[in-house]
C-alpha cells in the first residue's frame, strides 16, 4: 500500500507540475502577444540615419580626440533637442578620415500622414524634410554649438563638396562641411531605446 501511495503522490506531483508548466506557458505566450499587439499599434517609424566624412589633419589628431573626450554638455543638450541620437564618430588612420553617423527621430514628434489632401497639406516626406531642416537649423544657429565648431574646424579638412574660401560653419557659412554619405546597407534592426 505504501508503494501505491507514493506512486499516487508522485503522479499527483507530476500532474501538478505539468499543469503549472502549461499554465505558465500560456501566460507567457499571452503576455508576448499583448506586447506584440501594443508595439504594432504604438510602433514609431524607423529613425533616419545620416553619415558624413571629413579629413582629419594628421597633426591635429591629439587635439581632436582631446576635444571629443569632453564634449560640452550644452552641445550634447542641443543635439538631443534637435532629435539627434546615437551620434558617433569613427576614425580611419590610413586615410586620416573621420566618419560620422547619427540617427534622427524628429519625425516621431508629430503624427505625419502619408497623403496630400485637397487643402494643400504636406505629405509625410515633405513634412519630415521640414522637421529635419528645422532641427538642423536650430543646431547650426546655436551660439554654443558654433563656438564648439570653431574649436573642431581647424582640425578638419573638408572634401571637395565644400566650396574653398567659404565661411566656416561656426561663422554662419552654409553647405556641407562634412561630406554626406549614402547609406548602402543597414541590417534592419532598430535601436532598443534611447536614453
Amino acid at each position: 500500500m505504501k508503494t501505491s501511495s507514493s506512486s499516487f503522490v508522485t503522479g499527483l506531483l507530476a500532474g501538478v507540475t505539468i499543469s503549472a508548466a502549461a499554465y505558465i506557458s500560456i501566460l507567457i505566450s499571452s503576455k508576448k502577444q499583448q506586447q506584440r499587439d501594443k508595439s504594432s499599434k504604438d510602433q514609431k517609424p524607423a529613425p533616419r540615419r545620416f553619415g558624413g566624412a571629413i579629413k582629419l589633419k594628421p597633426e591635429m589628431y591629439n587635439r581632436y580626440t582631446q576635444l571629443h573626450d569632453s564634449v560640452w554638455d550644452e552641445v550634447l543638450k542641443r543635439m538631443k533637442q534637435s532629435n539627434i541620437r546615437n551620434f558617433t564618430i569613427y576614425y580611419h588612420s590610413e586615410t586620416n578620415t573621420l566618419f560620422s553617423h547619427f540617427e534622427w527621430i524628429g519625425h516621431w514628434s508629430s503624427i505625419i500622414t502619408h497623403t496630400n489632401d485637397d487643402n494643400g497639406n504636406l505629405d509625410a516626406k515633405e513634412r519630415e524634410k521640414q522637421l529635419f531642416e528645422s532641427d538642423m537649423t536650430a543646431l547650426s544657429n546655436d551660439p554654443i554649438v558654433r563656438e564648439w565648431w570653431s574649436y573642431c574646424e581647424p582640425c578638419q579638412e573638408p572634401f571637395s563638396q565644400w566650396i574653398r574660401g567659404s565661411r566656416y560653419p561656426s561663422l554662419g557659412g552654409g553647405g556641407d562641411w562634412w561630406a554626406p554619405l549614402a547609406c548602402l546597407c543597414h541590417c534592419g534592426h532598430w535601436p532598443v531605446d534611447y536614453s
